[in-house]
Order: structure tokens, then sequence, then C-alpha cells
């Protein structure tokens, strides 16, 4: 009898089995948001003084803040295709705006609609445009608000364009493919200069100001701009981030509304932040100080991430599309760096869930750089130092992030703490650069149109040789000072 019970029990557990596999859950929706030029400390959920951010900050208490997020570029063209790639800029190769996404080298929504999501890309801002390979693994890729005239590029505002966009896209996916998941990307370009945020944004954070700067061509500021309009152009950044969270809030209702909420993970994040002449410049894309690389990462996931959860530890843009790709389950081994790379991307989603031992979190490194003036600035960054080097140069700093958050004061002298940092952090640096030395990498060149070339232009991004980028000489590296208040 006792064979027989167990026979039954077997046979039971195993209808159970396949009565429980029938019917898998369903992916989940996927929002990637990435909003140019945002540094995390101009957000409510990091602490920033100034309500700009009411809807961002509702969602990052609903799911997960990363504390320390770190870009791996100054600027929006490598760190986007390290957004989308899972790899370093060094090692994708996109690091001038000559060079676009190799055909090898696979992205994230290639493997999304590989695993059957409905893909969609809505992008404004010139370095999002297909020509640079984003387009990839995209069912539909709008680039119409990316495609606009050199005045539109500084001037204009596309956010509420692009989310009445996704918004019908979501209204047509309800209707012609309701059980099919997605994955949008949505690129949101209003909060990079010029900064001439809409009214009431426009006086929300300065009603007082009457001095002449307006917001237009604030990378050619003088360093030596008084204080009082320093902070209005902070103000005037400030109300383009508090309108953009305004339209994120019009497209959270819509999701809500659908019901899409419940079932989609929303990410939000940022390609750079940017520089108020904490270290001698109005802007970004030259210089790999915190105020340009630390950017938000916001992961909302209902049900499945614990609302409020705060993540302290370093973590990289390169580690979001694994991370991705980790909260829903798919695998994809083939995205983020090379197996023998001596860095490698890492799945944040462990340390998102509720049944994860919490306090084991990784060490990792991160290797900013800016490789658009010759040699340009490379740093190494662990969660608490951090060496810059000039290459051009040969000329490198050390700061201790802990005791000096704002690398104001570089560390000298010969202490053996700082002799062993320095070895350390210099051992890092030199593994990374012989490995990328022995590690060809195919990107090609990029066919930069004349309508692209003359955005590029009137944004500042000037080509000063083959294969450079830089910013406009009228903003020459000068002291630093402190920046307003916060």
């Amino acid at each position: 009898m006792a064979g027989v019970r167990d026979f039954i029990s077997i046979l039971a557990f195993g209808l159970f089995l396949l009565g429980g596999c029938t019917e898998p859950p369903k992916p989940p929706n996927i929002l990637l948001i990435s909003i140019d030029s945002l540094r995390s400390d101009h957000l409510g959920a990091y602490g920033y003084f100034r309500d700009t951010s009411p809807n961002l900050d509702e969602l990052a208490e609903g799911g997960a803040r990363f504390e320390t997020a770190i870009a791996p570029s100054p600027w929006t063209l490598p760190s986007h295709v390290t957004m989308m790639t899972g790899r370093h800029p060094a090692a994708h190769g996109v690091t001038t705006n000559l060079r676009r996404l190799g055909e090898d080298i696979p992205t994230l929504a290639e493997a999304l609609r590989n695993a059957g999501y409905a893909t969609a890309g809505f992008v404004s801002g010139p370095y999002l445009r297909n020509v640079f390979g984003y387009d990839r693994g995209f069912d539909l890729y709008d680039q119409s608000m990316a495609d606009v005239t050199p005045e539109a590029s500084r001037t204009g505002i596309s956010s509420p364009q692009l989310i009445a966009a996704v918004r019908d896209w979501l209204e047509q996916h309800r209707r012609n493919s309701p059980h099919q998941p997605f994955f949008i990307f949505l690129h949101l370009w209003d909060v990079h200069y010029d900064f001439l945020p809409p009214p009431p944004w426009d006086s929300l954070f300065d009603p007082n100001y009457a001095g002449s700067i307006d917001g237009r061509d604030i990378e050619g500021l003088s360093p030596d701009i008084s204080e009082q309009d320093l902070a209005h152009v902070v103000a005037l950044y400030d109300g383009e981030i508090a309108f953009t969270d305004s339209q994120l809030g019009v497209l959270f209702d819509s999701m809500e509304e659908r019901g899409l909420r419940q079932d989609t993970l929303i990410v939000v994040t940022a390609d750079h932040g940017e520089e108020f002449l904490e270290h001698g410049r109005i802007g970004h894309a030259m210089q790999v100080f915190d105020e340009s690389l630390r950017v938000p990462l916001i992961i909302s996931f209902p049900g499945r991430i614990e609302p409020g959860l705060v993540i302290e530890e370093q973590v990289r843009l390169m580690d979001l599309p694994q991370t991705v790709l980790g909260l829903t389950g798919i695998k994809a081994p083939q995205i983020g760096m090379p197996a023998d790379a001596p860095i490698r991307s890492m799945d944040l989603s462990p340390w998102l869930r509720d049944d994860f031992l919490k306090g084991s979190f990784p060490e990792v490194v991160a290797f900013p750089e800016n490789r658009i003036w010759g040699s340009g600035r490379t740093s190494v960054r662990t969660s608490t130092d951090k060496l810059i080097r000039d290459g051009a140069l040969d000329y490198y700093e050390v700061f201790d992030l802990g005791a000096d958050p704002e690398e104001r004061s570089k560390r000298t002298g010969h202490g053996d703490d700082l002799a062993r940092t320095l070895f350390e952090l210099l051992e890092l640096e030199r593994g990374w650069q012989e490995w990328l030395a022995a590690t060809p990498v195919d990107a090609p060149f990029s066919r930069i149109d004349g309508g692209l070339r003359a955005q590029l232009e009137a944004l500042g991004y000037v080509e000063s040789e083959p294969g450079t980028v830089a910013p406009p000489a009228t903003n020459p590296p000068g002291p630093s000072k402190p920046a307003p208040s916060r």
C-alpha cells in the first residue's frame, strides 16, 4: 500500500507542476526613460531642496533608488550606447560622433524583441538619431523630434509631443496586441541646454531675477559670471527638470488609467549630468567630475521591488541592460562586456528582490572617461576613491570621496595610505588599458548628413580635428567656485 500511496503522491505532484506550467506568468512591460543632462542631486528623491520632481520622487518611493549611479561618459552619444549594450564606451567604440555601433554588438532592444516583446523607441536630440545605430531591435524608432532644425535643437520644446506619441502608441498596442508585452525607450531632451522652460516653469525658482541671463548659450558663459547670474542659470535648469517631470506625470497617469502601471517595469535614468562651475566650466562633455557623471537611477516594479528601497553602493549605467533582463527573467548572456574583460557588467536584480539577503552588495569599479580631445580624460572610481588622469598631459589627480565628495581637494603627499590608494587605482587603470589595447573594437564610421552636422554645430559640438568633438572655446576651463547653495 505504501508503494501505491507514493505513486499516487508523485503523480499528483507531477500533475500539479504540469498544471502550474500551463499558464506561465506574463512577462512585464518595460518603460526605460532617459532624461538627458539630468544630474541626480537636483531631484527631491536625492535630497534636493527644490520641489523639482514630485512625479519622479513618487516613483522612487514606490520602488528602488540607487544613490550612486555612475555614467561612463560626460556626453550623450557614448553613454546612451552603453545604456543599450551594457558595454563600456571603450568596448563599444562609439566615442566620437564619427562612429556608430557595430553590427556584432547586441542591444537590449534586440534581446527583448527576440524574447517576444513589441519594441518602440521615441527619441529627441541629435545624438539619438538612428545613424549611430540605436534603432537596431526596435519595431518602431520614432526620431521625428530629433530630426529638427538646428535652432529647435537648442530652443525647442519636445517632451509634450514625445509623451503624446507614446500614449498614442500604447493605445494602438492595446487595440492590436493586448497580450504582447512591450518595451518602450523614451529619451527626453528638454533638460539639455538651452535652459528655456516654458511658463510658469521659467520663473518658478527665481521669480525676482532682474539680470540679463536668459538661459541661452550657457556653455559659452564666462567663468567670471556673477553668483546671482549663475544662480539664475541653475534655477532655469531646475525649471526644465520640473517641466519634464510634469510631462512624465501625464504619462504615468495615462498608464494608470489604462491599467498598465501594475504590470510595467519603469526605469528612469540619465546619460550624464551638468556642470555649474564646480570645477571651472558650465555645461558638460569635457570633465569627469561627479557633477557630470553621477546620474539618477530609479526602478519601479510594483509587487516585485520593495517600496522605498535605497541602494547606497556604487553601480554603473553599464549594469542597466543586464538588470532589466534579470528583472524580466530573460536570458541574454551576450549582452554586456565580453567574458575576458577585466570589468564585467552586472545584473543588479538580485539586490532588488524582497527575498534576497541584503548587505552583500559587491564592490564594483567604474571607469568614466572622455576621449574627445586627443587622449582625453580617463578615471577610475571606487566607492571610496577616485583617480582622474589627463592623457594628453600625463597628469593625474586623486580624491578621497568619503571626506571630499565634491572633489574639491586633490590629495597630495606621500603618506602610506595615499601611496597604497594610488597604487591600487593605477593598477586597475593599467589592467583596463592593457585589455583595451589588446581588444579590437569594430565601430564603423557614421554617415552624418548636413542637417545633423548643423544641429551638432548649433549645440556647440564642433569638430576640432578628425575624430574629436569639443565644446566651443568660449567656455575655457576656469577657476572653480562654489555652486549656488543647495
